[in-house]
């Protein structure tokens, strides 16, 4: 359904306006617009860090839908997605892309596990990653300002014992 490519020099312009206009905004927490400047300096970091392993979602037809990756700290790493490309939601584009990282992260990198914070009212969200191989692990209350109001963050994880065990290897 999709592929992972790697972030290009090319990209800025749509990650600039994927991040600044897509309604897919409203969950990734970015406070004001951000200048070509900006996502040009951001795509650099990411594209260059190896603790920042960060990828373009991609349909099979090459349509450029989002962007994923992952913070890596020590044993474990953070996952962050966003389809940017609305007319792609609720399609399983999110889980396939989702499964691929996570697969290719535990075959290469030596991680015990793989978590994320997701909105606890983001129920698309939260449906997609439990169907990735995700487990809920608690609420965070209060973590984040949204509208301006503190709201509660759900805590899910991925680990590799778990992941290995249900890919049956």
């Amino acid at each position: 359904m999709i592929r992972l490519r790697p972030l290009e020099p090319g990209d800025v312009r749509m990650l600039q306006r994927w991040v600044n206009t897509s309604p897919a905004r409203d969950f990734i927490f970015t406070r004001l617009p951000l200048s070509r400047e900006q996502e040009q300096e951001w795509l650099a970091r990411a594209a260059s860090d190896p603790k920042t392993p960060t990828y373009i979602i991609q349909t099979l037809r090459g349509k450029d839908i989002g962007v994923t990756g992952l913070v890596i700290d020590g044993a474990r790493a953070t996952l962050g997605i966003s389809i940017f490309e609305r007319s792609y939601w609720n399609k399983g584009c999110g889980t396939d892309a989702v499964r691929t990282l996570i697969d290719g992260a535990f075959r290469a990198l030596p991680l015990v596990r793989i978590e994320l914070t997701v909105l606890v009212d983001n129920a698309r969200a939260i449906a997609c990653y439990e169907r990735a191989g995700f487990a809920r692990e608690g609420v965070l209350r209060r973590l984040v300002y949204r509208d301006g109001k503190p709201t509660d963050m759900l805590l899910m994880s991925a680990l590799h014992e778990e992941w290995l065990a249900r890919a049956g290897r």
